[in-house]
């Protein structure tokens, strides 16, 4: 398809109103029609599963769900299910952990066993994109936290990155990314879903007018004042200031690296440290609060940092 015939299909289903499966389904039935086709199959899958979502751009298990089946029984070229995949999770507030975990797998997979248009060993700057995307994902409003999963997966990157073939910023992101992990805690700085949804109602709900209050009084039902929807927002602002003010003292404890955390780092890095794992030793010894562990220590003399 040419990329006059991709943009009349781009403007008929974007201009006849909402999205839905069946224009993705008709999206994704293209072949062969380059960036331009790459482009409009993630446009209208952040349209219809993070921009129509109830409230938008929270992404519900099951729209997730929805999207794995349809990638697994049509499989896209790399760059093209990657893009998808990068500006899905890019655009949303809060997802299931499904599709972070999901777009993991496929950049795992393509980096250790290679795929048609994606050699094995090569980590370049799209993979160290779709990476960062997928290991900070907004996952259910926790948000910013690397788990001890996803820092695996990354050490098995690490090691299949092929000598010469890995992007200089892939270092970078696996020292902030698995030190974010020793060192981190989940922020919870995004509502939930049931918060956000609460929110909006009480934006969208109308004042009530004199005339609403007297009927009501009269007929003895209860209508919202305008301070009880005030109050709506100011509970879900105090919800946050208390979130902050635990992950405060949360992050005291975190920013320590333990002995059991140094044990599990051992038993990951490689015999011949990779100059991904020495960056992370460089960025530990560099950021981490307090005395570290005499394993610790000794890790760090290994690395020469």
């Amino acid at each position: 398809m040419l990329s006059t015939e991709i943009g009349a299909l781009r403007r008929d289903i974007f201009g006849k109103g909402a999205v839905t499966r069946e224009d993705f389904a008709r999206v994704l039935a293209v072949h062969g029609a380059g960036p331009e086709h790459a482009d409009l199959l993630a446009d209208v899958a952040v349209e219809l599963i993070v921009e129509q979502a109830d409230p938008p751009r929270y992404v519900c298990a099951k729209d997730a769900a929805w999207l794995i089946g349809a990638i697994h029984a049509h499989p896209l070229p790399y760059d093209v299910e990657i893009r998808l995949l990068t500006r899905t999770l890019e655009r949303a507030l809060s997802l299931p952990e499904s599709l972070p975990r999901f777009a993991l797998a496929e950049i795992e997979e393509a980096i250790i066993l290679g795929r048609r248009d994606h050699p094995a060993g090569v980590i370049d700057a799209r993979d160290v994109e779709a990476l960062r995307q997928a290991v900070y994902a907004t996952e259910e409003a926790a948000s910013l936290h690397v788990t001890r999963t996803k820092a695996e997966v990354l050490f098995r990157i690490a090691h299949a990155g092929a000598p010469g073939c890995v992007d200089p910023a892939f270092d970078r992101l696996f020292a902030q990314a698995v030190g974010n992990h020793l060192m981190g805690v989940a922020h919870r700085g995004v509502l939930s879903r049931a918060d956000r949804k609460q929110l909006e109602d009480f934006e969208n709900s109308p004042a009530p007018s004199m005339g609403q209050f007297l009927s009501g009084m009269f007929s003895r039902l209860s209508l919202p004042t305008l301070n009880d929807l005030k109050d709506v927002g100011e509970r879900a602002g105090e919800r946050l200031r208390e979130r902050d003010a635990a992950e405060s003292a949360e992050r005291a404890v975190a920013e320590r690296v333990y002995p059991e955390e140094t044990r599990w780092l051992a038993s990951r890095l490689s015999r011949a440290l990779t100059s991904a794992e020495r960056a992370l030793l460089g960025f530990l010894k560099q950021e981490m609060a307090g005395e570290p562990p005499p394993s610790l220590k000794t890790l760090f003399a290994r690395a020469g940092v």
